[in-house]
């Protein structure tokens, strides 16, 4: 019964609506539209003087350059030689006890480490309150990077191993210098020590 009752009271409304809208969009009619006045733009090109292209025009005279450069002025040089005494003796330094090191240059040295990242203490012996150390092997790239770590020793056995190769691995050193040039070094050794911090 509402539905039956609601269709036309709903039509009624949007067609009031449509009316409504119809209405607002539509302009009065008092009100004119402007005119749009199109300007036109006129170009022309301006006429060229035909009289200045035929026209001769004087040019200033110029004196004649001469071709060759002045001559230089003659010099007198003073000579002040004895030639009596021509035989120079000046005594040479002596160098043989001089350091070169000190003057910068290059000189041999061993591998230095520059980056040592601390290995991280495992977490199982940390709990049972284990230390240790473990004695790693490994080679010095020319570049200063770690090269085939390998543990020789170690105490307890197989406890630390992982976390000191892991470490060691990250570490950058300041490489070998041999005859002035870097070079690889074998065989470092390094003890890496576990402890636990004391409370």
């Amino acid at each position: 019964m509402r539905l039956i009752l609601g269709l036309p009271v709903a039509a009624v409304i949007t067609a009031a609506l449509f009316l409504l809208m119809r209405f607002l969009i539509l302009p009065d009619d008092d009100v004119k539209l402007d005119e749009i006045i199109s300007a036109s733009i006129d170009i022309t090109r301006p006429q060229r003087d035909e009289d200045a292209r035929s026209r001769d025009r004087n040019k200033p005279n110029r004196p004649e350059q001469q071709n060759a450069p002045p001559p230089p002025p003659p010099m007198q040089l003073e000579t002040r030689v004895n030639p009596s005494n021509t035989n120079l003796n000046i005594a040479m330094p002596d160098f043989s006890g001089l350091n070169l090191s000190a003057l910068g240059a290059p000189s041999d040295r061993s591998a230095t480490p520059l980056v040592q990242v601390p290995p991280i203490y495992p977490d199982g012996a940390a709990q049972r309150g284990i230390e240790g150390w473990v004695l790693v092997e490994f080679d010095i790239t020319p570049t200063g990077a770690v090269m085939n770590p390998r543990v020789i020793d170690a105490d307890p056995q197989g406890v630390f191993d992982r976390a000191a190769l892991r470490a060691i691995e990250k570490w950058k050193f300041k490489p070998q210098i041999v005859d002035g040039q870097p070079a690889p070094q074998f065989s470092k050794e390094y003890k890496i020590t576990f402890q636990l911090e004391k409370e």
